[in-house]
């Protein structure tokens, strides 16, 4: 997590291989509001548990990858939080940031994301059919 006051981690990182998500990864202080604005844009979400003594942030599970408002209602979401914190930075990945994007701009960061996460299914799909390819012979 990163030491400035002025940004906020509202990182978006890989979901768990095969179910199509997208984890959300914010400080715990933001959870309420979080929660309260993946309800507005409809965007189906649940907890993640860490099992980690270190954990920092917390972590929201949102499925956007072919649900209704997809990857359109993920960058709403990211544009209205950060027009709530005007003056903070909020962070997506390290070095990228939702502020100095526009709406369009924020989706195609989140279709880039959507990509990597269906070549991780897909390879996790593959090596599952390996797998039992190999069992039946």
């Amino acid at each position: 997590m990163t030491a400035d006051a002025d940004a906020i981690p509202l990182l978006v990182t890989l979901g768990h291989t095969g179910d199509s998500t997208f984890n959300l990864r914010f400080p715990l202080e933001y959870r309420d509001e979080i929660l309260s604005l993946l309800d507005d844009n409809q965007i189906e979400h649940g907890t993640v548990l860490e099992l980690s003594a270190a954990t920092e942030l917390a972590i929201e599970a949102v499925k956007v990858l072919g649900a209704g408002g997809g990857l359109a209602a993920l960058a709403s979401f990211y544009k209205t939080f950060a027009h709530r914190h005007d003056g903070k930075r909020v962070v997506l990945k390290d070095g990228d940031e939702v502020s100095g994007l526009s709406l369009k701009q924020t989706e195609l960061f989140l279709q880039k994301r959507a990509i990597e996460q269906a070549d991780a299914d897909g390879k996790w799909r593959q090596a599952i059919a390996e797998m039992r390819q190999d069992e039946t012979n």
